[in-house]
């Protein structure tokens, strides 16, 4: 009998945030960790979630009749992923994650397979969110307990006053955009400061406004125009 693991894969790679929207996005698998992925997934804005397994818990059943997601009482077939944009096992069945994973790489679509990074073309990472504020976590799947340790650390420091100072200084983001400067340009760091960070959690806003126009007007002064840059930037 051959007990060996397979070879765990490199798991480092380029961060990115997936806009899912009404994409669809499969989930094989409707035990208990899929229930949590797929709450993820609705948190991260999909729409269009199918769920195939033989079986599912009572919460995926419930999120079916809410029409929140399509569930799929059947085991998984290859063609399941045809017109998929994202899919994702949460299965016991090692060869039940290969075949998701075989079908994906046959059709150019990311798969992540829960703790099996063998079947994986790519990983979930741990967390924080806050407003517009989204901080990802990943230990190359080398510790997934320390990244839910540091999102639990993240989470009881970065409170809502965050989420509105990023708003603050979007809205004077858009300002500089409109006059054809790049945003690129001004160094943002004084309105994060811990004071002015304090100065939002006292809801004094308009003070906050007034700062943040002051360091970006100064700063704008000293830059010299760019004829090239056209307010396209994301």
């Amino acid at each position: 009998m051959n007990n060996s693991v397979p070879e765990r894969p490199d798991l480092h790679g380029f961060p990115l945030v997936l806009l899912f929207g009404n994409r669809k996005v499969v989930v094989v698998g409707a035990g208990k960790i899929a229930s949590r992925k797929i709450d993820g997934l609705i948190a991260g804005g999909a729409k269009n979630i199918t769920v195939i397994a033989p079986d599912a818990t009572e919460h995926i059943k419930e999120l079916a009749r809410k029409e929140a997601v399509v569930y799929v009482e059947r085991t998984f077939q290859e063609s399941d992923l045809d017109d998929a944009f994202f899919a994702m096992t949460a299965t016991d069945i090692p060869e039940v994650n290969r075949n998701v994973f075989l079908a994906g790489e046959a059709r150019n679509i990311f798969v992540n397979s829960a703790d099996d990074p063998v079947n994986c073309s790519s990983i979930l990472m741990s967390t924080v969110r806050q407003g517009d504020v989204t901080i990802a976590i990943s230990t190359a799947g080398k510790s997934p307990a320390f990244a839910k340790w540091i999102r639990k650390y993240l989470q009881g420091r970065l409170g809502p006053e965050y989420g509105v100072l990023i708003g603050l200084v979007n809205d004077e983001r858009e300002r500089v955009r409109a006059q054809g400067i790049s945003s690129e340009d001004i160094n943002w760091d004084p309105a994060f400061d811990f004071a002015i960070v304090e100065k939002v959690r006292e809801d004094k806003l308009d003070e906050v406004r007034q700062y943040i126009s002051g360091f970006v007007q100064k700063a704008i002064e000293s830059l010299s125009p760019d004829p090239d840059f056209v307010a396209t930037e994301q």
